[in-house]
């Protein structure tokens, strides 16, 4: 048995389900788990700027939902990529996927290159209407501005990644993803601090680090002997495949973009608190992603086991795979925040220093911040079974749904109407994760876990798998 047969076999035979979605989700928390280390390794660094710690974090942490705006477009295309790939793979329609991986690959090529340049020229209205100034607006312009020219690449990478995954191969990604960061990890310090370039220096680290595994990605996107590959010869737009495409990517990339702009509407009110309360948000929560990133590559998984026994028409066995994946997602955010929670001041200590305020607020946010965190776990899941099954028209209504008409409308009440200050955030953020539980249980129900592609079942019967 060939590796690709091995990972289909995990995917829709394999009765361990459990073993089926760690084995794939374990190389992408580990990408995740280094991603972190290294967003932590930047504020740590840019905190060491003198006589301007926390304006230096608060730089680079309020552009987050900003860069994240343009790169919610990517991931959207790369949900619907992910599921309508993999149910090909799944009903062993492999030419198809073929087809749909090179449109994808083609526009995102095109959309990153359009919002380069508009994320360039874009920065400073945008920072500014966030109302920063100073040192904090000087510098987040540069930093978005630098990454602007990211954006192609990434994109790039959103492609691989959605053809690599559908077919079972968590693993390559992962390679570069951490080939990335490491190279990253190495970068920053020289640039941020040794050759003086500060907060410009992580974003510059960070568009290298980009740039430079990018022909090695490309060519295993063309010629690698294992997995799903881009056919040259389908290397041009099919107009009926690329507008599948689109639909199934604009839903969840609108919820995605939504979302981040609500982000930055609710940065917005944050910075009106202060900088002691834009920094204990911002470190509580990198410190918290760590034990975070694993669920959402649960989630990232769940798509394309979702996707692959959608397209066997096993509907069966993906509702099954939806249980377990919610009762692994839960079990460990509940355990990594218990554990994370005792030792939340020591480690909040290493970024914020000389503001015990800064400190004291950053204590209250991470532990209304943990005991929720379980719930987030829900929501990952949610997330990734809407895109696995191509229903990323209730991706964009549920993730709207806690932003919009939960959590701001929340923050807003509790900043105008009591006297809890910046309190009032973490409340609202703990009520949010709560409440949409509730959509997210009406959703499900009304997912039909059918093929959104067409199935030609004489040539499943035909076909072998031979990616």
């Amino acid at each position: 048995m060939s590796k690709d047969e091995r990972k289909q076999h995990l995917i829709l035979k394999d009765p361990n389900i459990y073993k089926g979605l760690l084995v794939l989700a374990i190389p992408l928390m580990l990408n995740n788990l280094i991603k972190t280390l290294h967003d932590v390794i930047d504020m740590f660094f840019v905190s060491e700027i003198p006589g301007f710690s926390t304006e230096a974090i608060n730089s680079i942490s309020l552009t987050f939902p900003v860069f994240f705006t343009y790169l919610s477009l990517g991931i959207g295309l790369s949900a619907a990529g992910t599921a309508l790939i993999s149910q090909h793979v799944g009903s062993k329609q492999i030419d198809k996927a073929k087809k749909y991986a090179s449109n994808l690959f083609i526009i995102s090529i095109i959309l990153g290159i359009i919002l380069n340049v508009v994320a360039f020229f874009i920065a400073e209205p945008i920072m500014r209407l966030m109302g920063t100034d100073g040192f904090t607006l000087e510098n987040s312009v540069k930093y978005l501005k630098i990454r602007a020219f990211e954006l192609p690449f990434v994109f790039i990478f959103f492609a691989f990644t959605a053809t690599r995954q559908s077919s079972g191969d968590t693993v390559t990604p992962v390679i570069y993803g951490v080939i990335t960061v490491v190279l990253n990890i190495i970068l920053s310090p020289l640039l941020i601090t040794v050759f003086g370039f500060g907060v410009s220096g992580a974003a510059i680290a960070t568009l290298i680090a980009n740039v430079v595994i990018m022909p090695f990605m490309i060519h295993q996107l063309f010629n690698a002997k294992e997995g799903l590959t881009i056919d040259k010869k389908y290397l041009r737009i099919d107009q009926d495949i690329s507008r599948i495409i689109i639909k199934y990517s604009v839903p969840a990339s609108l919820g995605q973009s939504i979302t981040a702009i609500g982000f930055i509407i609710m940065n917005t009110i944050i910075v009106s608190y202060g900088d002691p309360t834009i920094a204990a948000f911002s470190v509580g929560n990198r410190i918290t992603s760590i034990i975070l990133h694993p669920v959402m590559a649960i989630g990232g998984v769940l798509a394309a086991y979702l996707g692959q026994n959608i397209g066997n028409e096993n509907p069966k066995r993906a509702r099954l795979a939806f249980r377990k994946a919610m009762i692994l997602s839960f079990g460990l955010m509940a355990i990594g925040a218990f554990g994370l929670i005792w030792v939340r001041s020591p480690l909040l200590s290493i970024f914020i220093k000389d503001d015990p305020v800064a400190l004291k607020l950053g204590m209250e946010y991470m532990f209304y911040l943990l005991i929720g965190l379980p719930l987030m776990g829900i929501f990952q899941t949610f997330v990734g079974t809407f895109s696995g099954t191509g229903d990323t028209k209730f991706t964009f209504a549920f993730t709207i749904t806690r932003l919009w008409f939960m959590r701001i409308p929340a923050i807003l009440i509790f900043k105008y109407f009591t006297d809890l200050g910046s309190s009032g955030i973490w409340y609202a953020m703990l009520i949010s994760n709560i409440l949409i539980i509730i959509p997210g249980i009406y959703f499900y129900r009304r997912v039909d876990f059918k093929p959104k592609v067409e199935i030609d079942r004489k040539s499943k019967k035909l076909e072998k798998l031979n990616v």
